[in-house]
């Protein structure tokens, strides 16, 4: 354990650089009451709609919540997706170097009542080169890249003259691998197939008939994704480690944590072994979470060393929960975006858990914070939101909904608490009938103080101007 806690201490100082597929997902969230009069189809209505990385985009957003530094090298077009692809890669601090002579590939998931309704996918697949450009832009941040890791969707972007440029220059190559394309993975480092890929590769009926072929035809070492049935390693030696996940959630995304972790680990020093464990770890984590999720370095710190995470999804905060109050616990709930936590914050806090014996916050998402506070906020993300605020709560759920009825609903928390800009007849009427309906509590809390998150913003603007 004391290597693996000097490993991810480095992983701050590491650079990945990232070649692939890159894509833009879109989720449009929705209620269904009624089939559509035109045709038996559900009609949805439409409450959100949800943009994020996909593909070697969300490879290399796994690295930067892990710690690391990525950089993503992919095609784009010149289109709206790609607008909004920039600008997430921008919020996330992911360096990028993107050929625009091709289509954004963008999937879109029409979610209605929780169940994944419809996908519609905008791709070309045909075969695409790098210009002269971005290759020289690979050769100079190769430099400093411990690993090379290819997201390879079959998308085009990942051709025989890209590899073989990339292996002249002598780094470890990972690859999260297609199976039309095993002719171009040979020589690799590793190739980290999940395992109805590896079963495709191989022509094997077992994954461990599967891992040892492709390690002899491929001449790499390789490592078998299992979900939540773990991972496979195979090396100098075989390795089965089973899933370190409590709780099965959702595989979405997790071969992309994972790689994401390996390859941070091995470029901080970690033997295969030891990577392979922590790869597994962050692995576990994404499939507790439901759909695309980022694995933070401060989960992954906590779930190696045994330290409970306090950021929870539904199901898991539904447990816990459920688990309180088998136990004669009293719990209060509070919601916002606590964007810049300050003073007045800390106050409404202390004064919010005295309310309960558990404190659950609902902390307003990216998405959500943007919709109520307006262009420019949040001004930290909710992941740095959420570590932050972890320090004064008991658990936490971040959530994209306009209100917080589903949730009320559901946890029927004993005191709904407020602060002192509201009245209970100023807070949402939705939520209050729903906590009156079942005998809870609306306490609205007053902190005197004259500190706020707009107030601090404009004192550094001012500060700023010389003021």
């Amino acid at each position: 354990m004391d290597n693996l806690s000097e490993v991810l201490k480095n992983f701050s100082a590491q650079k990945v650089m990232v070649v692939g597929d890159a894509m833009l997902d879109k989720t449009i969230v929705g209620d269904v009451s009624r089939i559509s009069p035109e045709a038996p189809v559900p009609i949805i209505s439409v409450q959100d709609e949800i943009y994020e990385l996909g593909g070697a985009a969300n490879v290399a957003a796994n690295i930067s919540s892990l710690g690391g530094d990525a950089c993503l090298f992919g095609f784009t077009g010149k289109d709206e997706s790609a607008e909004i692809f920039l600008s997430l890669l921008k919020e996330k601090g992911i360096k990028s170097f993107l050929d625009t002579n091709a289509r954004t590939i963008l999937k879109v998931r029409a979610i209605g009542r929780n169940q994944q309704l419809l996908r519609l996918d905008y791709e070309d697949t045909s075969p695409k080169e790098f210009s002269q450009k971005t290759l020289q832009a690979m050769q100079t941040e190769m430099t400093d890249s411990e690993i090379i890791l290819i997201s390879d969707y079959a998308k085009g972007a990942v051709t025989s003259n890209l590899m073989k440029f990339l292996k002249s220059f002598g780094k470890r190559i990972i690859i999260d691998p297609k199976p039309k394309n095993i002719h171009l993975y040979s020589g690799s480092y590793l190739i980290a197939p999940n395992e109805k890929e590896a079963l495709e590769m191989s022509g094997q009926k077992d994954f461990q008939d599967a891992g040892r072929f492709l390690k002899e035809k491929l001449d790499c070492n390789v490592l078998i994704t299992r979900g939540e049935k773990g991972v496979a390693l195979f090396s100098h030696k075989d390795m089965n480690i089973p899933t370190y996940a409590q709780e099965v959630y959702d595989i979405v995304g997790a071969g992309d944590t994972s790689i994401a972790a390996l390859s941070l680990s091995l470029a901080s020093g970690a033997s295969l072994e030891e990577a392979t464990i922590i790869s597994n770890h962050a692995a576990g984590i994404a499939v507790s979470k439901a759909g695309t999720s980022h694995v933070r370095l401060g989960e992954l710190e906590k779930k190696i060393f045994g330290e409970e995470e306090k950021v929870k999804n539904f199901e898991d905060l539904s447990r816990v929960i459920d688990d309180l109050r088998r136990k004669g616990k009293k719990i209060a709930w509070t919601n916002g975006c606590f964007d810049i936590l300050h003073l007045a914050h800390v106050r409404y806090l202390k004064k919010t858990r005295e309310q309960g014996d558990y404190l659950i916050v609902g902390l307003n998402s990216d998405s959500s914070a943007r919709r109520l506070k307006g262009l420019g906020r949040p001004i930290n993300n909710e992941q740095d939101r959420a570590e932050v605020l972890s320090e004064h709560v008991d658990y936490i759920i971040i959530f994209s909904e306009p209100d917080t009825t589903r949730y009320l609903s559901a946890f029927r928390p004993d005191v709904y608490v407020k602060g002192g800009d509201y009245a209970v007849n100023t807070i949402n009427q939705d939520e209050r009938k729903i906590v009156e309906s079942y005998g809870g509590r609306i306490e609205i809390i007053n902190v005197e103080s004259d500190v706020s998150t707009t107030r601090i913003i404009e004192k550094i603007k001012n500060s700023k101007n010389g003021f």
